[in-house]
C-alpha cells in the first residue's frame, strides 16, 4: 500500500490572511497585482497622488490632464531576453471631484515613487494638457 504525503490544502492562516486582504481592499489589492499602485491623500491645501512606479525612468512616465482627470501612464518596453516583441503601457485615471488647473499643479519622480500635488481652486483645464515631471533628488 503506497500512502501519499501532501500539503494540506486548507492552510487556514493563508486562507486568513487572503481574507484579511480581500475584506480590507477587494478591488485595489486586484488592480495593483496588473499595474502600478496609486495612493491618494488630502490636505486643506492640495490632493495628493503618490504612485510606485519602480524601476522606470522619468521619460518612461507621461502626466495628462483634463478637466477632472489626472492620467498617469507609464511606457512598458518588451524584454530582449524574450521572444515575444510586447509592449503594453500602463495607465491609471485618477478622477476629482473638483476641476484642475494646470499650473498648479507639481509632479516629482525619486526613487520610484511619482508624486503629484494639485493645489484646490476653482480654475480648470478645459483641454488635455501634459504636465512636466521633475527630478527629486
Amino acid at each position: 500500500m503506497n500512502i501519499r504525503k501532501c500539503s494540506n490544502p486548507m492552510n487556514i492562516n493563508g486562507i486568513e490572511e487572503w481574507m484579511t486582504q480581500f475584506f480590507i481592499d477587494p478591488f485595489t489589492s486586484l488592480l495593483d497585482e496588473h499595474t502600478f499602485r496609486v495612493d491618494l491623500f488630502e490636505t486643506n491645501e492640495e490632493f495628493i497622488i503618490e504612485a510606485e512606479i519602480g524601476e522606470k525612468q522619468k521619460e518612461d512616465i507621461s502626466i495628462t490632464a483634463e478637466k477632472e482627470i489626472i492620467t498617469i501612464t507609464v511606457r512598458s518596453e518588451s524584454d530582449p531576453n524574450q521572444n515575444e516583441q510586447t509592449s503594453e503601457d500602463l495607465t491609471r485615471n485618477i478622477t476629482f471631484p473638483i476641476m484642475i488647473e494646470e499650473k498648479d499643479i507639481h509632479a516629482i519622480f525619486n526613487n520610484g515613487i511619482l508624486e503629484i500635488k494639485i493645489a484646490k481652486n476653482t480654475d480648470c483645464i478645459e483641454k488635455r494638457t501634459n504636465i512636466a515631471i521633475e527630478d527629486g533628488e
